[in-house]
């Protein structure tokens, strides 16, 4: 039993080498272990049974032989007390030397049986469960893939073998790998620019500026009709190549199909076992589409979705689909596209069709179409939560996905909650811009923690240094926190980096306005509306650092323009308060507070929750206790943002006030 055990095993291990190489069909390994399953209870009978069946012709063949004389009395058992040997009869000592043989064979026979299914079972197990050994890669590892390495010139290979490929990989929950917008990140950091290529050479570097062990460069050549994909596992420090596999395809129609197989080999020289892979692997033309120039436009368009041109991948999305009705996932991607900027109701309309087959889906895309289902179309957020749950649970190591649990509690109002996740994003990579933004977006604006939004917003300039929102958060903190020369400095090198960043300058331009730097304070609000026209507030703000400088018509031709544009905001939208407050604070500039008063009390009727624009109404019209209860009002239910309190130009009247000093102080004090 040992043997036939032994032998199975190697044979599927053989074959299983040998499949690449030699090209053999897919049903050859499938036939052998529907071969082997059914020869395993045969060779078990017969080793159970056989030894028996020949320990009986022995036996018979030597009672034939007259030998019994040469029995010793030992061997005879169950014999009366007053029998002698001397008085049994042949037949007797045959049945006393059976009965004594049996009694002997039974423990052997059942050490016999256990063992050998102790050998089937463990044989079982590490043919299942254990993974490959070809390089050290342990659970939860990084790796870095290249792109494809097209030998044949034909176009239609270019970027969609490199989706297939990651769409195949990511499958594993084994290994973790490096996403295409982390190498890009890496690449700028590298100071290489304009490269989308990741060629061996690149991929290595990669490796080894992330810290990853393993690169992967996967090529496919041609020879006649027959294509052979290929993957080699290189050690990024030394360069060398640890394994290599590879697939035959017979045309263009098997590549696909041929995928599966060369992920599957992969992925076990990876580290992983069969039984993990074969619960983690879906077909690729399952969850993708067996159409390869669908596969090139789904490719095209996520490309295109990467480099933020979303016409153009709307586009190659649709020609996806057109190619393959079916095609899932480009469904999915569409619909969340079309959703989130063109057509609410065309997007709606992709995404109700892609849930019909969800189950269809990878579990990574398979949990992504769930959660946008229930956040757009269903409008259950906590929904939206439990699925990211599950996928976080799934793939804990991916740091998108913890950033975007982190969005959800944002918008659930569970903001610690959301700042854990963010963390979790950012540990994981130091480099996640969007969980760095957001992270010091909750602790500036929800929870009011200055001192960690300065130590966020420090590591974020260290790890992101060309990133100008670093510094415009930095500058926030110490406006909060009245070192209004930090914030100057800070907000200066935000807007160096990015000279047109509308929230970094209206801040940069409040803090010239409180250092009383009024000309600088125009420059940059004129810089604004060069820009961006419709940021009407500028208007507003270049009246009051005009005043400031006794320019009293430039400062009303600044109030009146706002006045004009807050008017023609209230023709369209005469149900939001907004307007009709900001049109009342430019009147009561203007010197028409009668009339200012009219506009608050309307939106007054219309919407009275918005305290704290109340607050700076009250403000500006000089009711000061009326502007500190709106104010205290806004502090108790949740708002935060101490840096803006800070910068509000309304809020000049209240910041010598007792009571707007204790509020700050109650409500600040605890970070």
């Amino acid at each position: 039993m040992t043997v036939y055990v032994a032998v199975a095993f190697g044979l599927l291990e053989l074959i299983d080498i040998l499949s690449g190489p030699m090209d053999l069909p897919d049903w050859i390994l499938k036939a052998v272990i529907i071969l082997e399953v059914i020869c395993l209870p045969i060779a078990f009978l017969y080793s159970w049974f056989h030894p028996q069946f020949s320990r009986k012709l022995r036996n018979q063949g030597f009672l034939n032989s007259g030998s019994e004389a040469d029995l010793d009395i030992q061997d005879v058992e169950l014999q009366p007390d007053d029998m002698q040997p001397d008085d049994m009869l042949p037949d007797q000592i045959s049945t006393s030397l059976t009965l004594a043989k049996k009694s002997t064979d039974r423990p052997q026979s059942l050490i016999l049986g256990v063992s050998s299914l102790t050998v089937i079972a463990v044989a079982a197990i590490l043919y299942l469960f254990l993974g490959g050994k070809t390089v050290p890669l342990k659970e939860g590892d990084w790796i870095v893939i290249a792109d494809f390495e097209n030998q044949t010139d034909e176009e239609i290979f270019d970027k969609s073998l490199n989706t297939a490929f990651a769409l195949s990989l990511n499958q594993s929950r084994h290994i973790n790998v490096l996403s295409r917008e982390r190498m890009q990140q890496t690449l700028k950091l590298m100071k290489v620019e304009h490269q989308e290529t990741i060629d061996e050479k690149t991929g290595k570097e990669i490796a080894l500026r992330e810290g990853v062990n393993f690169y992967l460069v996967p090529s496919i050549s041609r020879v006649g009709s027959q294509y052979i994909l290929t993957v080699r596992i290189q050690d990024a420090v030394s360069g060398n190549t640890l394994n290599s596999e590879l697939v035959y395809a017979k045309g263009q129609d098997e590549i696909i199909r041929k995928f599966d197989l060369l992920i599957k080999k992969l992925r076990h020289n990876l580290g992983e076992s069969r039984y993990k892979i074969s619960g983690d692997n879906k077909p690729l033309e399952k969850v993708t589409t067996s159409s390869l120039d669908a596969l090139r436009e789904y490719s095209l368009g996520v490309h295109y979705i990467n480099s933020a041109d979303h016409k153009q991948a709307v586009d190659h999305l649709e020609n996806a689909i057109g190619i393959d009705s079916s095609f899932t996932a480009a469904k999915v991607v569409l619909g969340s596209l079309l959703f989130e900027r063109f057509d609410k109701d065309m997007g709606r309309l992709w995404l109700e069709e892609a849930m019909l087959k969800v189950d269809e889906l990878a579990n990574f895309e398979k949990y992504n179409l769930l959660i946008n289902y229930a956040l757009w179309i269903e409008n259950d957020l906590n929904k939206a939560i439990d699925y990211a749950k599950i996928r976080i649970e799934q793939y804990p190591d991916s740091p998108n996905q913890h950033y975007n649990l982190g969005h959800y509690y944002m918008m659930q109002g569970t903001y610690e909650k959301a700042v854990a996740e963010f963390k979790t994003a950012l540990r994981i990579d130091p480099n996640h811009i969007l969980a760095y933004t957001n992270l010091n977006w909750t602790y500036l604006h929800y929870l009011g923690q200055m001192d960690s939004a300065l130590i966020s917003s420090q590591k974020m300039i260290e790890y992101r240094p060309e990133h100008a929102w670093g510094y415009f958060y930095k500058g926030s903190v110490f406006a909060g926190k009245d070192n209004l020369l930090e914030a100057e400095d800070a907000f200066r090198k935000g807007r160096d980096l990015e000279p047109f960043a509308i929230w970094g300058l209206f801040r940069l331009a409040s803090v010239y306005r409180l250092l009383e730097k009024y000309d600088e304070a125009i420059e940059v609000l004129k810089e604004m509306l060069t820009r961006y026209p419709e940021k009407i507030d500028a208007h507003y703000d270049m009246g009051l650092a005009y005043n400031m400088l006794g320019d009293q018509k430039n400062a009303r031709d600044q109030f009146m323009a706002f006045k004009d544009a807050c008017e023609d905001w209230m023709n369209i939208r005469p149900d939001d308060p907004h307007p009709y407050l900001y049109c009342g604070m430019a009147y009561t500039r203007l010197g028409n507070r009668e009339a200012a008063w009219e506009l608050g009390l309307e939106a007054m009727r219309i919407d009275s929750t918005n305290h704290l624009l109340f607050a700076e109404f009250y403000a500006v019209q000089d009711s000061v206790d009326k502007a500190l209860d709106q104010f205290e009002k806004a502090l108790q239910n949740g708002y935060r943002d101490l840096s803006w309190i800070k910068l509000m130009a309304n809020f000049d009247a209240l910041r010598d006030e007792i009571r707007y000093k204790e509020l700050i102080h109650e409500y600040f004090n605890s970070d």
